[in-house]
């Protein structure tokens, strides 16, 4: 009895990702990989059904073959797969979903109408999109009343209003699935997976985020989620899968005292890997013994994906000598901070202090 299914979203299968210069065709490929991935996870997870929350593509200019591919892997899914049209890839005249591939998949149905779809023990009320940008409400549609002895199961792409949002482009309520009565609300637009509700509620709302990171800081993404319900009102049961093959990670260094930038190269040696993605943002004060590691840091490109460093924040210890600085009173207090940096148990502080105020000094020409 009851349901159980994978929820998904955000594949934005043709995305050119400029952002990640050379890297970018492998990071298109892999979204092919792990839509792939997803429907082998149908298959282990015996769900009884998919949902695609919106943004399968990333837009209608993708190309035939990649929405060809698309299709081909949403065939290997081993159960129905229903897909939501989202904003960047929304229903209607000219869109991706009208060319002919779509009515050869037996076991793929696009929702682009707002209308109940009977899925056996349930009723999904999909939420289609059918322009990039609107100040409407998708699920306002929803009717709370029918389908009471059904397990209800809404499907949206937009924005909730207690997330913060340029656009609020599609706003959903926060309290949509309480307010349209649903079992659970299948979310999609927001790359990174977030569960809504309280423990007298229970969870009833939740983005999957994308199951392939876009971009840096999407630090809950590469993830589908598997959703079980036993009845109508039953609270639903959550569980969070793996999907992602590339990794994205950022990490920020301040450095203060010497050796220190050897610790950092030691640390990104760790994770290097031709499956990941890394930028490293470095400021601080850079000492003179220190400055043939930062040429060794470069080098580290050679053993990621996608390797960027960040150096504007860090400042040489050579680019700025005391003399350099015509205001007396600026000088004095670097040559006093200088000294408090070799000894005292406030040397941290006094190398932070010192890092500032040559900052400061070099930008305003002192």
């Amino acid at each position: 009895m009851g349901v159980r299914f994978l929820h998904t979203a955000d594949w934005q299968i043709g995305m050119n990702a400029a952002h990640t210069g050379r890297a970018s065709q492998r990071v298109r490929e892999a979204r092919f990989g792990t839509a792939r991935r997803l429907a082998e996870t149908a298959a282990q997870e015996h769900v009884d059904f998919a949902v695609l929350a919106g943004d399968t593509f990333e837009n209608h200019a993708v190309s035939l073959s990649d929405v060809e591919r698309t299709a081909e892997i949403l065939a290997l899914f081993p159960c129905p797969v229903f897909v939501l049209p989202g904003n960047h890839d929304p229903a209607g005249p000219g869109s991706v979903w009208e060319l002919p591939v779509w009515r050869t998949l037996a076991n793929v149905r696009i929702l682009d109408r707002a209308e109940p779809c009977d899925v056996g023990e349930a009723v999904l009320f999909p939420c289609p999109l059918s322009a990039r940008w609107s100040g409407h409400d998708p699920t306002a549609w929803i009717p709370a009343g029918p389908y009471a002895d059904r397990i209800r199961i809404g499907i949206a792409h937009g924005t909730l209003d207690c997330l913060p949002s340029a656009d609020r482009a599609h706003p959903i309520p926060e309290d949509a699935a309480w307010l349209r009565r649903l079992d659970y609300l299948a979310l999609g637009d927001w790359h990174s997976e977030r569960i809504f509700g309280d423990g007298e509620r229970g969870f009833r709302m939740a983005y999957s985020g994308t199951p392939e990171p876009t971009r840096f800081g999407e630090d809950a993404s590469g993830r589908a989620l598997i959703v079980e319900i036993e009845a109508p009102r039953a609270l639903p049961r959550l569980y969070s899968v793996e999907t992602a093959q590339l990794v994205w990670l950022q990490r920020e260094h301040e450095i203060l005292h010497p050796g220190q930038l050897a610790e950092v190269k030691r640390e990104l040696e760790a994770l290097q890997g031709q499956h990941v993605l890394l930028t490293v943002r470095l400021r601080g004060t850079l000492p003179p013994e220190d400055a043939g590691l930062l040429e060794e840091l470069r080098q580290l490109e050679a053993g990621f994906l996608f390797f960027r460093l960040e150096e504007s924040g860090l400042v040489s210890a050579l680019d700025l000598s005391l003399h350099e600085v015509s205001d007396p009173v600026v000088r004095e207090a670097l040559a006093r901070l200088a000294r408090q940096s070799q000894e005292g148990p406030e040397q941290d502080a006094a190398r932070l202090a010192m890092q500032t105020l040559l900052r400061l000094a070099k930008g305003a020409g002192a």
